[in-house]
């Protein structure tokens, strides 16, 4: 079942339970997924939430790794993760696809937008 992806209520509730299991001396381990299918078998194995993965969403999409991967098809593949699982979702965005500071800040928005909760910028 396909679940909505920009619902701002789930997403505050997504956002809510990722903060949650932030917790100090409590390692939080993020299985990462590079496709909407690896995103459901970490649900189904029982994550509490999942990672996307910059270098493998670009291999799975054909691309190399490396901020090869355009934005625009970055947060596509990042929505189809969020709309296939319950689970809080953090987007490895590389650099933030941009060049200066608003351009990252609204790669943040629409990583939002796209259902995640958290970001990683450059790992």
């Amino acid at each position: 079942m396909t679940k909505p992806n920009a619902d701002t209520n789930t997403l505050r509730g997504r956002a809510l339970a990722f903060r949650a299991l932030h917790v100090p001396g409590r390692p939080l381990v993020l299985p990462n997924a590079w496709d909407a299918m690896s995103a459901r078998l970490a649900e189904e194995a029982g994550a509490a939430a999942v990672a996307t993965t910059s270098a493998g969403l670009a291999w799975a999409l054909g691309e190399a790794d490396g901020d090869r991967l355009d934005r625009d098809r970055a947060l596509a593949a990042l929505a189809r993760v969020t709309a296939v699982t319950g689970l809080p979702v953090s987007a490895d965005i590389e650099g933030g696809y941009a060049k200066d500071a608003a351009g990252v800040a609204a790669t943040v928005r629409a990583v939002l937008a796209a259902g995640a909760v958290g970001v990683n910028i450059e790992d």
